[in-house]
């Protein structure tokens, strides 16, 4: 069976209140948000989240900061991310964790008349020497823990960057994929044959509904093909993080699943 995660919630004031939460639904792990003020490694006391852990028997994995970058132009800008990258890597070690989760940016973008240009991609060979650094500096803290950086697809389609950039992070063991469902279907799926043709490097699934342009919405509201990104979860051996933004929609989606024999 899939094991399910959930995320953070602003609803949830402390890592407590969320065990507490992920312990009752019967869910299998809590997915730490490092973009949140309480959740950065050097605010949360490793005791208490083994004591968590042990008391509620659940696990945990890692969504890093949502706006790190440590591909930026600026030398000393990527240095600060690397290093804040390694530190969560230890963070991880600590606690036995084996996915972080990652997304890459965009960066910055010249607007010409009626066009967009990403300074990444008229700058590919510093940006992918940045990508290359990065990924040997995390090579090196890893080592043998069998911790995996999950890179995830976002509501903007990957760039040209972009899948030379996975192409350097996929070269290491230590780098993995993560699908997002309900990011998939904002973007219209053009990341997907992407994830499909490379499935056998998919470790991670974020799944939620969406509909339009909306995504994180429950499980029973939406257009994503949910069964289908199920079924590719299982194939795969994913871990499922199951990521709306509220109690309510988290409690709604769990019975969605239990409903139809998905659940434990």
């Amino acid at each position: 069976m899939i094991e399910y995660g959930m995320p953070t919630l602003v609803e949830c004031k402390d890592i407590d209140d969320c065990a507490a939460l992920c312990h009752r639904l019967g869910l299998n792990f809590i997915e730490i948000n490092q973009s949140f003020p309480q959740y950065q490694p050097a605010s949360m006391d490793l005791n208490h989240l083994k004591e968590l852990k042990e008391r509620y028997g659940i696990g945990y994995s890692i969504h890093m900061d949502e706006s790190m970058n440590p591909f930026d132009f600026n030398a000393a800008v990527a240095e600060v991310y690397r290093k804040n990258a390694v530190e969560s890597i230890e963070f991880a070690k600590a606690l036995g964790i084996k996915k972080l989760n990652l997304h890459l940016l965009r960066g910055v973008y010249v607007t010409l008349p009626g066009k967009r240009i990403f300074l990444n991609d008229v700058y590919g060979e510093d940006y992918l020497a940045s990508v290359a650094k990065f990924r040997d500096v995390c090579d090196q803290a890893i080592g043998d823990s069998g911790v995996l950086i999950c890179i995830e697809n976002t509501d903007d389609p990957f760039l040209p960057c972009h899948f030379r950039a996975l192409e350097v992070l996929l070269q290491s063991k230590n780098f993995a994929l993560t699908l997002d469902t309900g990011h998939d279907q904002a973007s219209e799926h053009v990341d997907l044959d992407f994830f499909k043709k490379n499935k056998n490097r998919l470790s991670h699934v974020h799944l939620h509904n969406c509909k339009g342009k909306s995504p994180h919405l429950p499980l029973g509201e939406g257009d994503v093909d949910i069964l289908g990104m199920l079924k590719l979860t299982e194939e795969t051996g994913s871990d499922c993080v199951i990521e709306v933004k509220t109690i309510e929609g988290l409690e709604q989606s769990v019975e969605w699943l239990k409903a139809r024999g998905l659940y434990n």
